[in-house]
């Protein structure tokens, strides 16, 4: 029995709509797959912000992987956000740094919606990597560090600042044999200076993450490059002691902290960690106050490279890849989406942004076949035989009569691999025939589950295992009793 075509699918809700419908009648969202300017397949969906969403696309004439970021259709009607939408594609696709996603494509859907297209990103953020590692040792974090400082300095170099380094945007891949191989996403919040325009941010607007954020960015007042180097210095002190030096109860307290509270050294804060007292020196310069106390983004690379001999940091690397422990499959990871407004109060932001997300697509090709070996010699010819007529076999299906089977796990929203090659998430539909197993079904505090083959047709259903939630440390006592000091809003 050969499967029914293909029918366009709300991504939320699993209702289906005959051809021609672009938008699900019950949530308002675009149906998949969906095609943009007869380019771009849309396939399934990543992530999705109070901006933006970012699919999982395919190239049709190249067959190629790639993550496309769509803006709302109400955000791309309004110039602003328009402005702001394209100038984070530019601002990324113009760096062209091997530390910074690549952008190829900025267009508009025939709906009205503007869109860009990225590099389809296989590894994870620095922030789940912290999630499960909690803390990085030494060598590990200046590897990643140093990667992140360069790419800020091809940014700055373009008179572009980023005005966001978190570790949601900061990706961890393998690339080319690389571990901790760092791509820097989301130029949502990003100033371009030097160029004329429109101006985009209000004066005294505050923008920027709160755990991350400078005192100036709190204050309104302008930032320039030292504000990146002072997020990097945040980012630095979480990796090697597992939490940021300033966090309370509300945003609002923890702007606060960062303009006027000291910061108490990593060594004192993770005194497990063993750090160097050149550690604290060189975290609490990038954490000053004021921008012009702070070094500069290259000297800050340079002392961070000289904590840690060369040869340390590539044996620590290579540590964490021995050929004797089988390695999993990469996990396909998009640039963070943030969370809709209301439900993430550490983020400030002067509007929701989509994470850029956002990616390259990881494909594996299979092994050449090898060539038969030659036939032995015959020294005496055999008569001409007239080979027999083939008998006529089954009709090859055309594309749209290929069996399909739809892939569903509880809880939805897992990835699909095989082969290391990223399918989508769930729910979505396979060819019942494509290329065989097995298929890796992964998601987040979920142990990976693997099936071997698919049914013929039909519907599969995979069922992931939750993993156990570690227990929360209790901050220290020092720093609960600065909290509870604080109004729950200082501005009232």
């Amino acid at each position: 029995m050969v499967a029914p075509t293909t029918m366009p699918r709300c991504p939320r809700c699993q209702s289906e709509y005959g051809e021609g419908v672009v938008y699900c009648a019950l949530d308002g969202v675009p149906l998949l797959p969906m095609v943009l300017e007869g380019r771009y397949r849309l396939l399934s969906q990543l992530g999705e912000g109070g901006m933006g969403v970012v699919y999982l696309g395919e190239h049709l004439g190249l067959g190629k992987r790639v993550a496309v970021k769509v803006l709302r259709g109400e955000l791309s009607r309004d110039e602003t956000f328009r402005q702001r939408f394209e100038q984070e594609a530019v601002a990324a696709s113009q760096i062209g740094h091997e530390h910074i996603v690549d952008v190829t494509d900025l267009g508009r859907a025939p709906s009205g919606e503007l869109y860009y297209v990225m590099e389809l990103l296989t590894g994870q953020s620095l922030g789940s990597l912290l999630r499960h590692e909690h803390r990085l040792p030494l060598g590990r974090a200046v590897h990643i560090l140093a990667q992140v400082c360069r790419a800020l300095e091809a940014a700055h170099s373009r008179g572009i600042i980023h005005r966001d380094v978190t570790p949601q945007n900061v990706m961890v891949l393998s690339r080319e044999g690389r571990p901790d191989f760092v791509k820097v996403v989301d130029f949502g919040l990003s100033k371009l200076s030097g160029r004329q325009g429109k101006k985009l941010t209000e004066t005294g607007a505050i923008l920027g993450t709160a755990d991350y954020v400078a005192p100036e960015q709190v204050k309104g007042d302008a930032v320039d490059t030292y504000t990146d180097v002072y997020a990097l210095g945040v980012l630095t002190y979480e990796l090697l002691t597992g939490t940021p030096p300033f966090q309370a109860e509300n945003t609002f307290a923890t702007m606060l902290l960062h303009l006027e509270a000291p910061v108490e050294p990593p060594s004192r804060r993770s005194p497990e960690s063993g750090l160097p007292t050149a550690v604290d020196a060189l975290v609490l310069q990038a954490l000053a106050k004021e921008p012009h106390e702070r070094p500069t983004m290259a000297h800050y690379r340079a002392e961070l490279e000289a904590l840690v001999p060369s040869a340390q940091k590539h044996a620590s690397a290579r540590a964490r890849v021995t050929p004797s422990a089988p390695t999993p499959a990469p996990r396909p990871v998009h640039p963070r989406a943030p969370p809709k407004r209301g439900t993430a109060p550490k983020r400030w932001r002067w509007a929701a942004t989509g994470g850029a997300l956002a990616a390259v697509g990881v494909a594996m090709g299979w092994l050449a076949h090898r060539a038969p070996p030659p036939a032995a010699q015959v020294t005496a010819a055999a008569p001409h035989v007239e080979p027999p007529a083939p008998s006529p076999g089954p009709a090859p299906l055309r594309p749209e009569e290929q069996p399909r089977v739809l892939v569903v796990s509880n809880p939805p929203g897992a990835m699909v691999s095989v082969g290391g090659r990223v399918l989508g998430r769930t729910p979505l539909e396979l060819d019942a025939v494509d290329g065989g197993g097995p298929w890796r079904f992964e998601l987040d505090g979920h142990s990976p589950a693997t099936v071997e083959r698919l049914p013929p047709s039909g519907r599969l259903d995979v069922s992931l295992k939750k993993l156990p939630v570690a227990p929360a440390s209790s901050p220290p006592a020092s720093r609960m009793k600065r909290v509870r000091e604080l109004k729950p809003n200082p501005f009232d």
